[in-house]
């Protein structure tokens, strides 16, 4: 048996890499949403704002309160594998339009320096991270690596791999 063969044998737990995903991205993105949340109604509206880049100018502090929401208890839900893949739904929404409000306020890179490129992507990359890593939860599913509620929540593998 080949050392490659070993390591795929052994290692190969996709279980456990969507725990990682969750539990990484479910877990920061609940920081960003409280960081929201204890802001308060200025905050709300500065974020919900930014939806006029959609043509949807309708309270704004209403959508800033949603995204806000949206971070925390979406996180949460992704966080514990509960109800997972309507959250990192939601959660993919919030990020795209996070993504796209970035890009427009960043404009493209000033690539004169590798500095100033690395600082660009610093700051429109996380988004995008978070953004792929909601949409691989949304695609997967949480796992078998949940919490299983009685009466629903988790998906149908965590719930047979419990019974």
């Amino acid at each position: 048996m080949s050392i490659f063969n070993y390591v795929e044998q052994k290692f190969n737990q996709p279980d456990l890499a969507y725990l990682a995903l969750r539990v990484v991205f479910g877990g920061t993105i609940i920081l960003f949403g409280v960081s929201k949340l204890l802001a308060g109604g200025e905050m709300y509206a500065q974020i919900g704002g930014s939806m006029a880049m959609f043509g949807i100018t309708w309270e704004p502090k209403f959508w800033g309160l949603l995204c806000a929401l949206t971070e925390t208890f979406g996180g949460f839900l992704v966080l514990i594998g509960v109800f997972c893949r309507p959250a990192a739904f939601m959660l993919v929404g919030n990020m795209f339009v996070a993504s796209v409000v970035l890009y427009k306020m960043m404009g493209a890179p000033d690539t004169s320096s590798v500095g100033a490129v690395a600082e660009w992507l610093g700051k429109v990359a996380v988004p995008e991270f978070y953004l792929a890593a909601f949409l691989a939860l949304l695609l997967t599913g949480p796992g078998k690596y949940t919490v299983v509620i009685k009466s629903g929540g988790g998906s149908a593998r965590s719930k047979a791999a419990k019974e």
